[in-house]
Parts: C-alpha cells; structure tokens; sequence
C-alpha cells in the first residue's frame, strides 16, 4: 500500500504534462514537434519525446509523415469540436428552452446525432421525467426517437442512406419502426413537414417531437425536442407543434442561422 501511494504524484505528473501538451495543439498551431512541444511546457526533450509517443500509441495523436510534426487525430479532433458544439448550444439554447417549459409539462431536450446514436446536450425536466428520454450526456438510439429522425432526415440523402443501412432497428415497442424501407419514407416525410414524431416508439405511452436546429449555413447541427406521457398516442403531440418549431428557430438564431 505504502509503494502504490508513494508512486500517485508520479503517475499524476505525467498524467497531467500529457494534457498540458494536448493543451498546445488548440492554442496555435495544429502541428508541433518534439522540441517546439517541449519548449512550450517547459520539460526536457526526451521528456516530451517519451510522453508524445505514448499519446500517439493511445490513439490521441498521430505523426504527419509529411511534415514529420504531430497533430490531433481525428477522435481528439472531433471530441473538441463536440465540446464546442455543445457551449454553442447551452448559450443559444438556454433562454428559449425556459420560456417553452413554461408552456409544456413535458421534457425538454437538445441533441446531436453521433453515429446512429442520439446524444443528449441539454435538459430541462418536466414535473415526470422518463427513464428512456436520458439525462445530458446520455444516449439513445436514432431510429426511436423524434429526435434521431430530425437529426438523420435533414443529413444529405447519400450520407443518410449509409448510415441507416449500418443500424440495427432494433424494436424497443410495437411501434417502433424495424424496416429500412419504411424507416427512409419515413425520414422524407419528416424533411418534408420539418418536424418529427414518436408515438410511443421508445416506451408506451409517451410521445415526443422535435424540431432541426440549423447553423449560419443552414445546415442541422442539433434538435429541440419535448416528450410527454399522453393518453392518446396517435394525436401525440401535435398541439406542441407551432411552439417547438418557434424555439427551434430561436435558438438557431441564436447560433448565426438567418431564416
């Protein structure tokens, strides 16, 4: 016991010079060497040299043969544009969201799509909050969910059709939609209308819709959904149509989208 705490600050050392050098690569530059990296932290050269292979060997960094410099790979590249993607839409959406929980019992979120997945960003719970609409940071599967449909209709077709030859359409109710087929009609008619439904598709009895959020280039980056347990699932929640439409542009506006 006495040699594992003894070797902590250690460890913890090197935990913490590794984040300080991914640190670098978001500051000024998007390649670096091993000696402009060791500069900048302030550690030897084969400190730095040891620390960064390890980094490469994790799958964080990679070598540029061409330039013989490191770089981010693609996943740290993506995890940060997700965090900023993610602030961008807490500033954008907070004040819109509060004001449509005043006007709705039901649970409110934002997400992105990742993989065929749904990612929860932001939540405001109603006064009874559903096991399978997730908490932020959660996941749910796209095929399911109001929000996935939003999120994979407004996709380009081509890239849309890939994707969902890739997903298991897995039944979570009887009316989940398991047919790729029916699935694709069913994302047209979404891009068509704007919106989307789940009538009872995640868990019986409750629906949900949602709205695309859109970026200065008109492109969807996140939906805007509220879920609601209802009596009648094939009415849904239609009456909520016209002021999750309105929040949705809201906060897209509030990301630089001009209608």
């Amino acid at each position: 016991m006495t040699e594992q705490i003894s070797r902590s600050p250690e460890r913890l050392s090197s935990v913490a010079m590794a984040a300080r050098i991914l640190r670098e690569f978001g500051k000024h530059s998007t390649q670096l060497g091993v000696s402009q990296l060791a500069r900048r932290v302030g550690v030897g050269k084969s400190t730095a040299h040891r620390i960064i292979w390890t980094l490469v060997q994790e799958g964080l960094l990679e070598k540029v043969e061409e330039t013989g410099l490191f770089r981010l790979t693609t996943t740290m590249r993506s995890l940060g544009a997700s965090a900023e993607t993610a602030q961008r839409l807490h500033e954008a959406a907070t004040i819109p969201l509060d004001q449509l929980r005043q006007k709705t019992a039901g649970t409110l979120h934002v997400a992105i799509l990742d993989g065929t997945d749904v990612l929860y960003v932001e939540r405001r719970e109603g006064p009874g909050a559903f096991s399978v609409f997730r908490a932020v940071g959660s996941r749910n599967s796209a095929h399911v969910t109001s929000s996935g449909k939003v999120l994979l209709a407004f996709l380009p077709l081509e890239s849309q059709r890939r994707l969902v030859q890739t997903m298991r359409l897995s039944p979570k109710t009887s009316r989940s939609i398991t047919s790729r087929t029916e699935f694709l009609a069913e994302l047209a008619r979404v891009r068509c209308q704007g919106y989307a439904e789940n009538r009872g598709e995640s868990q019986p009895g409750v629906c949900s819709i949602a709205a695309p959020i859109r970026d200065p280039l008109n492109q969807v980056v996140a939906s805007v959904s509220v879920a609601e347990s209802v009596e009648d699932v094939d009415r849904g929640l239609r009456h909520l149509i016209g002021p999750l439409v309105e929040t949705a542009a809201r906060i897209s506006s509030g990301l630089g989208w001009n209608q």
